[in-house]
């Protein structure tokens, strides 16, 4: 009796977690709904996920949940936001030919006004100036009205050395923006054109005064291996001629029937103080001995110093526009150091958000 009544109650409990079941999922809607939740939580802890490692610097495994994104959300509202994504962590890992590739791909689905294209081009001007491509920016920012292509202009024609160039963008950026947080920042860069338009060059004249002393004219260019280099050649140069000498025989042999007289045997001719003797019955002339002569043994050392001395004088001249091209350089590379177009780049950007 005890055993009926437990399979009794166990049934009535199984109806009874079927009922429940089936007045849970009343309706095809109510299942689509629940599972609707349940993928938009995944969805969510996926860009949380992704945004996390992208702002701990790990860009390789944020790659690849942002490609997991697109594979598991194809034509998402966040497509284009992840693109501009992955193409930031290309940026950042210097990748700069996929991280065009992919804000070209922004650029081609999106309408030029919209804030994903904006950004999207703002970005390849970035990407150009870290390339040193100036010529590509100044080009494809002719006669731009946006403020920001405009900065991305100045600085271009700053790092091409054209300081009026760099000025007249500054201008314009600064009328656009017409904000007093830009002109402040903007403001630095006229006092680093106008120092730069009249940095103090090197001249010709002390270039080739200079170039009297031995690797002075490299030293004026400040050249330092080019100086180094003269200054241990003609080191190498005076000990040679000071110390060379060109010996030569005083006197001959005269030619005459006795064979040993005109080529005597080596063992049987010595040289005390510079004058030969022989043995006994070998003839040979008194006047016949060596002589040091400086002025023969000079003449190569002579020439290649008067060729050091001329190609130096030479070269020093030759190099000064490049000499004073790099010294202009060296100075914008450390104003922009100070002053980074990063400073700018605040531009609205798509986000990766789920709103």
């Amino acid at each position: 009796m005890k055993v009926n009544l437990r399979i009794t109650i166990t049934l009535l409990y199984i109806v009874c977690c079927l009922g429940n079941a089936q007045e849970r999922y009343f309706s095809p809607e109510d299942v689509k709904a629940e599972w609707q939740n349940h993928t938009s939580f995944q969805r969510q802890e996926l860009v949380n996920f992704a945004t996390f490692l992208y702002d701990e610097g790990f860009y390789e495994r944020a790659l690849l949940s942002y490609f997991q994104y697109l594979y598991r959300y194809p034509k998402d509202d966040l497509e284009l936001a992840t693109y501009f994504q992955i193409a930031k962590c290309y940026e950042n890992m210097e990748n700069w030919d996929l991280a065009t590739n992919y804000y070209n791909r922004i650029i081609d689905n999106s309408p030029k006004v919209s804030v994903p294209n904006r950004a999207a081009r703002y970005q390849l001007h970035y990407i150009a100036l870290a390339n040193d491509k100036y010529t590509a920016v100044i080009d494809s920012t002719l006669g731009t009205k946006d403020p920001y292509e405009l900065i991305f202009r100045a600085y271009a024609h700053f790092e091409s050395l054209d300081w009026e160039g760099a000025r007249q963008a500054f201008k314009a950026a600064e009328a656009r923006f017409n904000h007093g947080h830009y002109s402040k920042q903007i403001r630095p860069w006229y006092k680093a054109i106008k120092t730069a338009k009249n940095a103090p060059l090197k001249e010709k004249t002390p270039a080739l005064l200079s170039s009297l002393a031995p690797g002075g004219g490299f030293i004026y260019l400040k050249q330092t291996e080019n100086a180094v280099g003269a200054m241990g050649t003609s080191i190498l140069i005076y000990t040679a001629m000071l110390t060379s000498a060109s010996i030569m025989q005083k006197g001959g042999l005269p030619l005459v029937v006795n064979r040993q007289k005109l080529v005597p045997m080596a063992g049987d001719i010595v040289s005390k103080s510079g004058i030969f003797h022989s043995s006994a019955g070998y003839s040979i002339p008194s006047n016949l001995n060596l002589e040091t002569k400086r002025s023969v043994a000079w003449v190569p050392p002579v020439l290649i110093a008067i060729g050091l001395y001329a190609g130096s004088m030479w070269k020093s001249v030759y190099d000064l526009d490049e000499s004073n091209r790099k010294l202009v350089q060296r100075y914008a590379g450390r104003v922009t150091n100070k002053l980074p177009v990063q400073t700018f780049m605040d531009y609205e950007t798509p986000d990766f958000v789920i709103k």
